[in-house]
């Protein structure tokens, strides 16, 4: 077809729209947003030649899965250390893209202007794909990977592992509110500034530590992202345009940023910086060239003159990045036997790598390594988490451990609301809450939740044992001859609990209009 008749094929398709006979859509999701009822489309396809598009990518990706890579044993090859983050990064990603469904189906609903919903059809199509091809890899890699077991867990514990709760709080931003909220937690920032990261940087980590699978998966669904990167800006654009929307806009942008920053940037730098053994770059220098200065500098700065301005909490956000991976990281390992994953002690050349790329790092977290590997052996009969002193509260609105972006200058505060103690990781997420507090203030935390468990019930509780039934699936190293049984924890008699009963209050929540 050539472009001119195309071009008049898309728009007398779009003539075709319709208006429901039921109740209005932007009614039954609360649409505090006027949009236009006509603008640029951002994608320009028709649905018929866009599936068959994807349906062309799909059979390219399964295909060098279940011939190539597979006669070749290519997963049993990779870095241990490296496939055993997938086993949480995995299913992680794989719930984001199923909340990133749920969002361009309500936008497709709720928002009257054809050539935006078009984006979003197709969009939303995208998304189904991509929680497919993601169950699919963890599938694929739980057949193939020399300790599979754990690749599964992920999806049965997202309400029960803190870190996948955490995870929840962050992608659940794409739906729980209304679709214009969903659409700048989604497109204008999970996806314009995180995806690049995520997708792209990360796959070279992956190769570089033998994985292939995870590139062929997650380069194709890189490939869907700059279009929906479009849909965001079209979003955006249209928002924009309406002067009455700019002050609600700016300030659901300044909580999409916090909301997605406070966790993607925390998880995607423990990811980047602790599970690779073939070591490149780190996590900060890939977020200065594709958050800092792509994102920000080349695209959101460039929008002030229509009224969007960087999100409040930016130049924190800045200095917080060099930290809040290995903070988290720290925490992930001090927990290692709540988790899922085996977590490999750092060696003499990690520790170079790290003083390297970020200067200061053994001064602030040095001890805590070397102790970990110490505690690694059952025979010593320690837990890493008692060097902690005390265990932190979590977060009210992300759900993460107020101990960001470093145990030493750590942002935490305690706030009174509704009869109850709310601890918050940062002023971000407390202006979070204190614009919506019904939102957030009935949420129990997870430490809430398992409130005087010990950790070897947490552990039968959440099924966290191999298949003989006493071994962990977790473990403070990568060794078979030494793992950790349940034995060895009811040894340790620790006991989970909600340290806000303990800590005082530091004033009430000052709500926000």
């Amino acid at each position: 077809m050539k472009n001119a008749d195309f071009i008049k094929a898309h728009d007398r398709v779009k003539d075709f729209d319709w208006k429901a006979s039921y109740s209005p859509a932007a009614a039954r999701y609360d649409m505090p947003y006027k949009i236009p009822t006509k603008t640029s489309d951002p994608f320009r396809h028709l649905v018929r030649d866009y599936c068959s598009m994807e349906r062309d990518k799909d059979d390219r990706q399964y295909g060098a899965m279940s011939d190539v890579m597979a006669r070749a044993k290519m997963p049993a090859k990779a870095s241990e250390r490296w496939t055993e983050v997938l086993k949480i990064a995995l299913p992680l990603t794989c719930y984001a893209e199923y909340a990133a469904m749920k969002c361009t189906g309500q936008l497709v609903e709720a928002v009257d202007n054809a050539e935006l919903r078009q984006g979003y059809l197709a969009q939303m199509i995208d998304e189904v794909r991509h929680v497919n091809q993601e169950a699919h890899l963890v599938r694929y890699l739980s057949k193939h990977s020399v300790d599979a077991e754990g690749f599964e867990r992920g999806f049965k514990l997202r309400n029960s592992n803190f870190l996948m709760r955490a995870s929840r709080a962050c992608f659940d931003s794409f739906f729980a509110g209304n679709p214009i909220e969903g659409a700048l937690n989604l497109q204008v920032v999970a996806e314009t500034a995180y995806t690049n990261p995520l997708f792209v940087t990360l796959t070279e980590v992956a190769a570089a530590n033998g994985d292939q699978a995870t590139p062929t998966t997650f380069l194709s669904v890189q490939s869907d992202e700059a279009r929906h990167m479009a849909n965001g800006y079209a979003t955006l654009a249209a928002i924009a345009s309406v002067p009455d929307n700019l002050p609600r806009l700016q300030r659901d942008f300044d909580s999409a940023f916090w909301r997605q920053h406070t966790f993607l940037d925390t998880f995607i730098s423990a990811v980047y910086d602790y599970f690779q053994e073939n070591r490149g770059g780190s996590y900060h220098e890939a977020w200065t060239e594709w958050v800092d200065h792509d994102w920000a500098g080349g695209y959101i700065e460039r929008l002030e003159p229509f009224g969007v301005s960087l999100p409040h909490g930016w130049a924190e956000a800045k200095e917080r990045v060099k930290w809040v991976g290995h903070t988290a990281m720290m925490m992930l390992a001090a927990t290692w036997p709540m988790q899922f994953i085996r977590i490999d002690p750092l060696n003499a050349r990690d520790f170079d790598w790290f003083e390297r790329k970020y200067p200061g790092w053994y001064d602030r977290y040095g001890k805590f390594w070397e102790t970990y590997a110490e505690m690694s052996d059952p025979t010593h009969g320690q837990l890493p988490i008692s060097l902690l002193g005390s265990v932190p509260p979590l977060c009210r609105v992300c759900h993460m451990p107020c101990v960001f972006p470093r145990p030493d200058i750590s942002t935490l505060r305690i706030k009174d609301f509704g009869g109850r103690k709310h601890a918050f990781c940062s002023d971000g997420c407390e202006r979070t809450f204190a614009f919506e507090p019904h939102r957030y203030a009935e949420s129990r935390t997870w430490d809430e939740h398992f409130d005087g468990y010990s950790i070897a019930e947490y552990i039968e509780k959440c099924g966290l044992l191999r298949n003989d039934g006493k071994t962990l699936l977790a473990q403070p190293h990568l060794r078979a001859d030494k793992r950790w049984t349940l034995d060895d924890i009811r040894r340790q008699q620790f006991c989970i609990t909600d340290p806000l009963k303990n800590l005082p209050s530091q004033g009430a929540v000052v709500v926000l209009q």
